[in-house]
């Protein structure tokens, strides 16, 4: 039985990350590169080690050799009713090759706790297309959640009425691209810009839900 009180947090954090729970991490070189990718989680030995899977992001052979002792930032989405995220900054110790490649890790002195709840929306600056009847406009989305997001975009550029369907066409990278459909529940003109709420509609559940959970993890980089 763990009588150390520190442990026993770590322990009940750790437990919040099932295994096979898809991770994402951000791998710090010493020569000042940041590389991020995904991993899941395999297990761990408390106070002693942590195995994840091996990136699913490739690494030249140069880097894979300068994966020992880098640091490297973990951060996961719970399988609560929530969505809570969770972090901890580690160490790589090796490289583990068999049965499976995997990155042993050490095992942090802290892991933080993040309530979404508390933040049901997230903060996002990304460039996106409007397709609303015949036109394709440029916009910018300033903020995202499971339900929708808020667009802003030059007032001149198309005619937007409350209740009309549009299409946002968005492009974070080659696993989170697509159109997301929805309704404009609210438009507002502020210097010159329309800020435009959107109501998403049900038929891209899985691309809401991945862009949200990649909006939400990089929104704990600047907290």
């Amino acid at each position: 039985m763990m009588k150390n009180p520190i442990s026993v947090t770590l322990y009940e954090d750790l437990r919040l990350i099932d295994i096979g729970m898809e991770l994402f991490i951000e791998i710090h070189f010493a020569n000042g590169k940041t590389v991020q990718s995904r991993s899941s989680m395999i297990g761990y030995q408390l106070e002693r080690f942590i195995l994840i899977e091996y990136p699913n992001k490739g690494f030249s052979e140069a880097y894979q050799y300068m994966l020992a002792n880098a640091e490297i930032v973990v951060r996961a989405i719970t399988n609560s009713g929530f969505k809570d995220i969770i972090a901890f900054k580690s160490t790589i110790l090796s490289v583990v090759n068999h049965p499976i490649k995997m990155l042993c890790l050490s095992v942090p002195k802290a892991i933080t706790k993040k309530k979404v709840r508390d933040q049901p929306r997230v903060n996002i600056e990304q460039a996106v297309f409007v397709i609303h009847n015949e036109s394709k406009v440029s916009a910018t989305m300033v903020d995202f959640s499971f339900s929708g997001c808020l667009l802003t975009l030059d007032a001149n550029a198309v005619s937007i009425e409350q209740g009309e369907q549009m299409h946002v066409a968005i492009s974070i990278n080659t696993d989170l691209s697509g159109i997301l459909t929805g309704s404009a529940v609210k438009i507002q003109h502020v210097d010159g810009k329309l800020h435009v709420g959107i109501k998403f509609s049900d038929e891209h559940p899985e691309l809401t839900d991945n862009i949200f959970s990649y909006c939400l993890v990089n929104s704990t980089k600047k907290s």
